[in-house]
């Protein structure tokens, strides 16, 4: 029996709101500055290590991130990240040596009932820059305690059929 793969606009109706793809480093001696003059790349967000810092307490941080539509996900927005650090992953990889974390995060807004549909283009091209990926999740606090349920398939299997 074929296997049959749905379109575009399927899978992506009910996909995460606001996707996000970023190129994220992180360290406790981070100095975002000091990332900025090495890669040559100019971050949409960094941050320096101090305690109160919002991103994770005690830790610098360097982002390049690239944001698009509601209901878009990820095609488009990984080649568009891949293709602004190409021209340095010598950098990139010299960084994660000295031993900050370096990784590609995907992120958005995950609504009940979505999903994040990551083709095996995204997934290609994320492979690309040898780093690692990492799944960042943000989601509305449900208004009812059985909602933190919801993630969890249809005992009757309906969640298999896309």
């Amino acid at each position: 029996m074929p296997i049959s793969w749905p379109g575009p606009s399927r899978s992506l109706r009910r996909s995460w709101g606001t996707p996000r793809a970023a190129l994220l480093i992180t360290g406790r001696k981070l100095e975002p500055q000091d990332i900025t003059a090495e890669s040559g790349i100019t971050p949409t967000f960094s941050g320096e290590a101090t305690r109160d810092a919002s991103f994770r307490p005690g830790e610098g941080c360097w982002a390049l991130q690239v944001s698009g539509a509601p209901e878009q996900g990820f095609d488009g927005l990984v080649d568009e990240l891949v293709a602004l650090i190409s021209p340095a992953p010598g950098k990139i990889q010299n960084i994660r040596r000295r031993g900050d974390s370096v990784q590609l995060d995907l992120s958005g807004h995950v609504r009940s009932g979505s999903r994040a549909v990551l083709s095996s283009h995204v997934l290609a091209c994320a492979a690309r820059p040898g780093l690692p990926v990492s799944l960042t999740t943000d989601a509305d606090p449900p208004a009812r305690s059985e909602d933190l349920l919801d993630w969890l398939p249809a005992p009757d299997g309906s969640h298999r059929a896309i």
